[in-house]
């Protein structure tokens, strides 16, 4: 097992390297063993370059990308991350999951993660939602959309529509119709096929199932 904290876990006086090396001791990583494997990381995880620089002088992605370097050093079989991105830059959030998700296709690691992100949590194959310390719902990303997410019908090019009995949102030079599900948004398409000319049916987000399991919103404020 690896494990990415939420907090660094690097000491902050002793070098990218010297870091590594200690942790890699650990687990019998030594000598060349240990070269092999921290060139092996830093290319990855582009840290090349840091390598001999204190980890007191890393910003905040850099020590992200040790963090993660550190408990993948021994190659485990599942890697836990507790709110790996959070305070990253889009950037570095996203080369940070490029790695996670190529390791995952060409290992097989299975990966735990805690993220107040909902967009990271759509992408993972199975999610479980906790309030309060009790699991509130779980499921698939699609399992949980159709449970707790309705379907948007966005309709392009139009000023006002008739009442459908659903709410609306005006946005930008459309408007947006709240449905229950997909079968709702084809109902209203074949009806009117006039009205319905420019249009999109997306799926509710993972922003909706997490309001809608919990009565919260991602600040932890009640609805």
């Amino acid at each position: 097992i690896g494990v990415v904290f939420q907090s660094s876990a690097l000491d902050q006086m002793l070098t990218v390297r010297d870091n590594l090396r200690s942790r890699a001791a650990l687990y019998g990583i030594t000598g060349e063993a240990f070269s092999r494997r921290l060139a092996e990381l830093a290319g990855l995880l582009s840290f090349n370059d840091l390598l001999d620089r204190t980890v007191g002088r890393l910003s905040g992605g850099q020590r992200r990308r040790i963090d993660v370097a550190r408990a993948l050093l021994h190659s485990p079989d599942v890697l836990i991350l507790d709110e790996p991105t959070t305070g990253l830059d889009p950037q570095t959030r996203q080369h940070l999951w490029d790695v996670v998700n190529d390791l995952r296709r060409k290992t097989g690691m299975t990966v735990f993660l805690t993220t107040h992100y909902m967009e990271e949590a759509a992408d993972a194959d199975y999610i479980v939602i906790l309030d309060a310390g009790e699991i509130a719902a779980e499921g698939t990303p699609l399992e949980l959309k159709n449970r707790y997410a309705g379907d948007y019908l966005t309709v392009y090019g139009v000023k006002e529509l008739p009442d459908f009995g659903y709410p609306v949102e005006h946005i930008r030079d459309a408007i947006r119709i709240n449905l229950p599900d997909t079968g709702a948004a084809t109902a209203l398409i074949l009806s009117h096929p006039e009205l319905f000319r420019d249009y999109e049916v997306t799926k509710g987000k993972m922003d909706d199932v997490f309001l809608s399991v919990t009565g919260k919103d991602l600040t932890g404020g009640d609805d």
